[in-house]
């Protein structure tokens, strides 16, 4: 960004500041270009909204307030439009989509649209609605949470051990404040394997996914997939990715397979099975999983292990084999750098990433 006052070009720098939301003080890593001539500070889109999503973030974490993607999930698991969802829970017209598209709600409506996760809760809403609905339309709906409340009891282990997978799915800031998502998941590998022909062992996978993950939360204030990430030796990998690559290959959505290298080594190539599916992506995140794979998938699996390690939030954490929060997406060395503005879910328009490996 050029300067206003002098027209030369800007650094983004960053620091520690404290931003005030709803009465209440919250600490973020502030971003904004500085211009070394008048010593004035400025700001575009895509940093307000970087700035704000952390104070966001924080604030729904702390008061259990959904998260968008979590609002828009609601939806889609009741196949009901955001209007008539805004209806069955007495909210405004327009709420819900508004909600959906990442405007904060109230703390009681927060817990409101938390409490309908459970399909118990929401044929309580319908049936109190009932009077607003046809009666096919309430039909419909309490035969849809019935249906949901039978596939959740039939598929608890899954639940469970997905869960376990995931060490928790509430968004937080060890998971980029995204709910975990095994289809984006699968489709991520999908990219760099099927797309971009990338060969992927296992280590050079976790390595390929931390970065699309942390590079997506420097950029917009949230992951991609919703992975927790910990160091370990080999530099970060997802939490538990022996668990998820088992349940990936259950699922049909991979196959792995041990490779004899010769003089006693061994790796596990990985493969999958089914075609990329985009609509899981908004364009953006698309183009960082480009940039990703242009930046690293020609580098060997000692080469990614070894730059994998200049990254602070992996020095700082490995000795203890921590999680690494994503706050230390601010401090990446492989980082790509946006020229675009974008929006606080990811915009859905097209744009072009650089590298920017300082």
């Amino acid at each position: 960004m050029e300067s206003p006052i002098t027209g030369k070009e800007m650094q983004v720098r960053r620091e520690v500041a404290a931003l005030s939301f709803r009465k209440e003080e919250f600490k973020i890593i502030s971003h904004y270009y500085f211009c070394e001539d008048s010593g004035e500070k400025f700001t575009n889109d895509n940093l307000d909204n970087l700035n704000l999503n952390q104070v966001y973030n924080q604030y729904r974490e702390k008061y259990g307030i959904p998260f968008p993607d979590e609002i828009r999930q609601l939806r889609t698991m009741y196949d009901v439009s955001a209007s008539k969802m805004s209806e069955i829970l007495g909210l405004g017209p327009n709420s819900f989509r508004l909600y959906e598209a990442g405007e904060m709600p109230s703390v009681a409506i927060g817990r409101l649209l938390l409490s309908i996760k459970q399909p118990a809760q929401f044929i309580k809403q319908v049936k109190a609605s009932s009077h607003l609905l046809t009666p096919k339309e309430t039909d419909r709906l309490l035969r849809k949470g019935e249906s949901l409340m039978i596939d959740q009891k039939n598929h608890e282990w899954d639940i469970i051990l997905t869960d376990k997978i995931f060490e928790s799915s509430q968004p937080c800031e060890y998971n980029g404040y995204r709910v975990p998502d095994l289809h984006k998941i699968s489709n991520m590998i999908c990219y760099f394997n099927d797309v971009k022909q990338i060969q992927l062992y296992k280590t050079k996978l976790n390595k390929l996914l931390f970065y699309a993950d942390f590079n997506s939360y420097k950029l917009s204030g949230y992951s991609m997939s919703g992975m927790k990430y910990r160091a370990i030796q080999f530099g970060p990998v997802p939490s538990h990715f022996d668990k998820l690559y088992i349940k990936l290959c259950d699922d049909g959505q991979l196959t792995v397979n041990e490779k004899d290298f010769g003089n006693g080594y061994y790796g596990d190539e990985i493969q999958s099975k089914s075609a990329f599916n985009d609509s899981y992506f908004s364009k953006v995140e698309i183009s960082i999983l480009e940039s990703v794979a242009e930046m690293l998938g020609e580098l060997s699996t000692d080469e990614i292990v070894k730059e994998s390690h200049e990254e602070s939030g992996w020095k700082e954490n490995h000795e203890s084999r921590s999680l690494i929060s994503y706050k230390y997406a601010f401090e990446l060395a492989k980082a790509i750098n946006c020229k675009f503005d974008i929006a606080s879910d990811l915009s859905k328009k097209g744009y072009e990433i650089e590298h920017d490996s300082n």
